[in-house]
């Protein structure tokens, strides 16, 4: 009895002689580590080319801090005014500082509702020829400490000591320079290109001299004709005119010696003296705001912060919204009545004959996008290959040749061709999947060939049809490729004006917002889609 307590109370062993509990626990947590290793290097992909980038266009349009680092005290000092009639004088000083000067760019509290309108590194004045050590240190005087450098000196160093080919280690540097003037100024894409080359040979031991500030001055002055070109932007989609008021004065508002400044900004450009301008500065003042998605949508807020519509010129962006989705809801059913039957006649012919149609059909995806879109400009303009045809069988006359080109008309025609593929992919993959017996069957029972295709074999093919359909409406929605090459005025979307504020205008934060549109109505078409037909069910191949 004794024996088979002792026995019994005993662990199992493996072979090796470990505890079975503990081998059990070593190869689970072996199968958890490989399990996470397959998964973090797809997670981390993920992160870094699509939930990072989407977070930072969710944050770019709601942020309206830019403006803020450019009118600091203009913002602050604007809470006491009463907006109904013009600003007094301590205002206009401070629009006038805010415009003329880069020291916002080396006082600590720069910024928000942390700007110290008493701060007397306002109010110095950096001589534009020198010498600029004694007036910056009078504005901060931590610049004068080695400390306030070692930063600036770490982020340089780190590009020096990169090895690499002799291309690769320019782009670092440049790299460095950019990260630079982001670490000096709010801005990301300016290069601080002096400041660089005076850290090169800096021992990280002595106070900077002369010749350091000289550059920090030069890098500081074009950051902040940059600033004030990028935040004129931004107030001029609130007030047209802002635009080229900034322009001019940052050009002149440094000739005002002394006060009055309201006389003599005034006096610079007239417009200093319209109401509305210092009015629409109120939306602005806020770090955050929904004036990009008001925007987006022809509306904006007034000096009430009460939403209005926008004056009738500027209001463009319904329209488009509305012709973005009416082009994409055309082409979507444009592709699907041309993908069925051809994905049907792929799903039934003999394989021989089915695989030469399917090279057919895959044969646009080996050729560039361009060449196909030049190839459809030549077929529809008034002289190409389709009216002229027309017009030698007599359907037409020479007088009449059709308008195909630059035109609603044209972007469907070519969007509906180099998107068709989307859709005959998935329906023919569900397609072949359905037993050919199934229709026999039906038409054994009775029915008919028809009404066997459509209550028989009709609703198998619901799963294809629902992914060829969900792919191509949510690729066409944000399309802007062809729309731009073929599309003219009247096939220009919404995905264009997204390419236009994103590259020419610089209004980001309009662009992100229509971005964000354009995601949150494709999450509502998926969100639908898995309502009416449910994901779980959809086939693309």
């Amino acid at each position: 009895m004794t024996s088979n307590t002792a026995v019994a109370s005993k662990p199992l062993l493996t072979a090796d002689g470990i505890p079975l509990k503990v081998s059990l626990r070593r190869s689970m947590r072996r199968n958890k580590l490989r399990a996470v290793g397959l998964v973090l290097p797809p997670l981390l992909f993920l992160l870094s080319l699509f939930i990072i980038p989407i977070g930072n266009l969710l944050t770019r349009s709601v942020d309206d801090k830019l403006i803020n680092y450019q009118l600091p005290l203009t913002f602050k000092v604007i809470e006491k005014w009463d907006r109904q009639t013009l600003p007094e004088e301590d205002l206009f000083d401070a629009m006038s500082l805010d415009l003329a000067t880069i020291n916002k760019l080396l006082i600590t509290n720069n910024s928000g509702t942390q700007v110290d309108q008493h701060d007397p590194g306002w109010r110095v004045k950096i001589p534009k020829r020198g010498p600029y050590k004694g007036p910056i240190l009078q504005i901060n005087s931590s610049w004068g400490e080695v400390e306030t450098w070692l930063p600036l000196s770490k982020i340089v160093q780190n590009a020096l000591d990169f090895q690499g080919s002799k291309k690769e280690r320019s782009i670092v540097e440049k790299r460095a320079k950019f990260k630079l003037c982001s670490y000096l100024t709010p801005l990301k894409n300016a290069a601080c290109s002096k400041t660089f080359k005076v850290l090169k040979d800096w021992d990280e031991l002595t106070v900077p001299n002369e010749k350091f500030f000289k550059a920090l001055y030069k890098d500081l002055s074009s950051a902040h004709k940059f600033l004030a070109g990028k935040s004129s932007t931004r107030m001029n989609y609130e007030k047209p005119g802002w635009k080229s008021l900034v322009k001019k004065s940052v050009r002149n508002i440094k000739k005002i010696k002394n006060p009055p400044y309201k006389e003599a900004m005034i006096k610079i450009d007239e417009r200093w003296g319209d109401v509305s301008f210092w009015q629409s500065l109120i939306v602005m003042k806020d770090p955050y705001t929904s004036g990009y998605f008001l925007n987006a949508f022809d509306r904006k807020f007034d000096e009430r912060k009460s939403v209005i519509m926008q004056p009738e010129e500027r209001q463009v962006y319904v329209m488009l919204w509305w012709r973005t989705l009416l082009l994409s809801f055309i082409v979507t059913i444009g592709c699907l009545l041309l993908a069925y039957p051809t994905a049907h006649l792929l799903a039934t012919l003999p394989l021989r004959y089915s695989n030469l149609l399917m090279i057919c059909v895959l044969m646009p995806f080996w050729t560039s996008l361009l060449v196909r879109i030049v190839a459809w400009m030549i077929m529809l303009q008034q002289e190409g290959v389709i009216n002229d045809a027309l017009v030698f069988s007599g359907v037409l006359s020479d007088e009449n040749r059709l308008p195909m080109m630059y035109n609603f008309t044209g972007t469907v025609i070519v969007m509906i061709q180099i998107l068709l593929p989307f859709m005959i992919l998935p329906v023919y993959s569900v397609m072949k999947g359905i037993p050919p017996s199934y229709m026999r069957a039906a038409q054994n029972l009775g029915a008919t060939p028809s009404l066997a295709f459509l209550k028989v074999y009709m609703p198998q093919t619901l799963p294809g049809v629902g992914a060829g359909v969900i792919l191509v409406f949510i690729v066409a929605i944000g399309y802007y490729i062809t729309p731009e090459l073929v599309g003219g005025k009247d096939g220009t979307l919404i995905g264009n004006m997204v390419a236009y504020h994103m590259q020419q205008s610089l209004n980001w934060g309009l662009a992100a917002a229509m971005g964000t549109v354009l995601l949150a109505a494709i999450l509502l078409l998926y969100w639908v889609y898995d309502k009416i037909v449910g994901i779980d069910n959809m086939k693309l191949g």
